[in-house]
């Protein structure tokens, strides 16, 4: 005898298609997890934070570490520079040294000479602070000047016979002699006061005392 198949049967077969009906919050749960979705979020985030400091903290340490080595390097090198402009300095001052000394001589001469126009009473006071080097007991004293400065020499004559203690000078004109200055013979020696010679002097003692302190 055939077997009728019940009119549900078909329909029970239909609803095994039937969609899945998820209770509410249900779809806010991972499948098999037991989490939900905002704490795996949540955890997510949290993650990719830690990952962000430490690679900034790694990062900025690094940082840190090439500007020292940076600037370390660059102090080095700045160093370097001052050495040898340290070194480029004093080469300098050691080849215009001299150059300065002989242009401060000459500048010296031309004021020296322009007092010596203006005063004509410089020779005289050459010539006085010469003889008081003399002692007293000198015979005679010979006084070599310019012409130029013969006739002031002679109008002072007597005054630095009194300043002096010297009883018998002699004052003669030189062409040699450039005014301003004299020189000066006794029986004992001679005494060097031209205005060349002191400068000369000069110059000499200005370039050993430079010397000694380059």
């Amino acid at each position: 005898m055939e077997k009728r198949s019940s009119p549900n049967s078909g329909l029970n077969a239909v609803r095994l298609y039937e969609p899945v009906q998820f209770e509410e919050g249900r779809d806010k749960t991972v499948f098999g997890s037991g989490l939900k979705k905002e704490d795996v979020q949540n955890k997510v985030r949290e993650l990719e934070n830690e990952g962000y400091e430490k690679g900034y903290a790694t990062g900025y340490d690094k940082g840190i570490k090439d500007g020292e080595k940076e600037t370390a390097a660059k102090l080095k090198r700045l160093e370097g520079i001052i050495k040898e402009m340290e070194g480029y300095k004093e080469k300098k001052v050691n080849e215009l040294l001299p150059q300065f000394i002989d242009l401060s001589i000459e500048i010296a001469k031309k004021i020296v000479h322009k007092e010596i126009d203006l005063d004509k009473d410089v020779v005289m006071h050459i010539a006085r602070d010469a003889v008081k080097r003399i002692e007293e007991s000198v015979e005679e004293v010979v006084i070599k000047v310019s012409p130029v400065d013969y006739e002031v020499m002679i109008a002072h004559l007597n005054e630095l016979k009194e300043q002096s203690g010297l009883k018998n000078i002699i004052i003669e004109p030189q062409q040699a002699i450039s005014p301003g200055g004299c020189y000066i013979e006794t029986r004992t020696g001679e005494i060097d006061a031209r205005i060349e010679e002191q400068i000369e002097e000069i110059s000499d003692a200005v370039g050993t005392a430079t010397n000694r302190e380059v």
